[in-house]
């Protein structure tokens, strides 16, 4: 689902005589300047590009196709932990952030569950769809004091070539 650069280089053969073919994995292959391509795939597996023309003989370059990895869930730059009252509210919503992934891919998040637990009282859901806070969230968050604890789960993130969003990490803040 993402674009993976590919350079073609046949010794003594021009890049206009080539001829570069992809399968496999729903592999594509889009030209993209003498002798560059952009492959995408769109499933997990096995892909082959084949080279051939110019008087070379047919050559097959087999390639292992991967998932993205599980994107991480934050909320702004913060994965868990103490958070003041002032940093908390100001936050918009939670982010999926692809920590030492080589490609350019954006990871959204579709939906999460926050839970509110103040001091003395019981567990208030508020369940939202999207990254940023629906009204229900967008509630809670500004009833955040020192002392409470947010809870957010079954946080659910698709990233390019997923066929469905994925269940991620789950975050935990006290407001201090």
């Amino acid at each position: 689902g993402v674009d993976n650069p590919v350079s073609v280089v046949a010794a003594g053969i021009s890049s206009n005589d080539l001829s570069v073919n992809g399968s496999g994995s729903g592999i594509t292959l889009t030209p993209a300047g003498r002798g560059k391509y952009i492959a995408k795939a769109k499933s997990p597996g096995n892909a082959t590009i084949t080279v051939s023309g110019g008087g070379l003989a047919s050559t097959k370059f087999e390639f292992r196709v991967k998932r993205i990895p599980d994107p991480i869930a934050r909320l702004g730059r913060e994965d868990s932990g103490a958070l003041g009252t002032g940093a908390f509210k100001a936050q918009g919503g939670v982010g999926a952030w692809l920590d030492n992934f080589d490609f350019k891919a954006t990871c959204k998040i579709e939906g999460f569950v926050m839970t509110r637990v103040a001091k003395r009282q019981d567990p208030v859901d508020a369940p939202n769809r999207g990254a940023r806070f629906g009204a229900q969230a967008a509630r809670l968050v500004k009833m955040a004091t020192p002392g409470d604890i947010y809870y957010f789960e079954n946080i659910k993130a698709r990233c390019p070539g997923d066929p469905a969003a994925r269940k991620i990490n789950s975050l935990v803040f006290k407001i201090k």
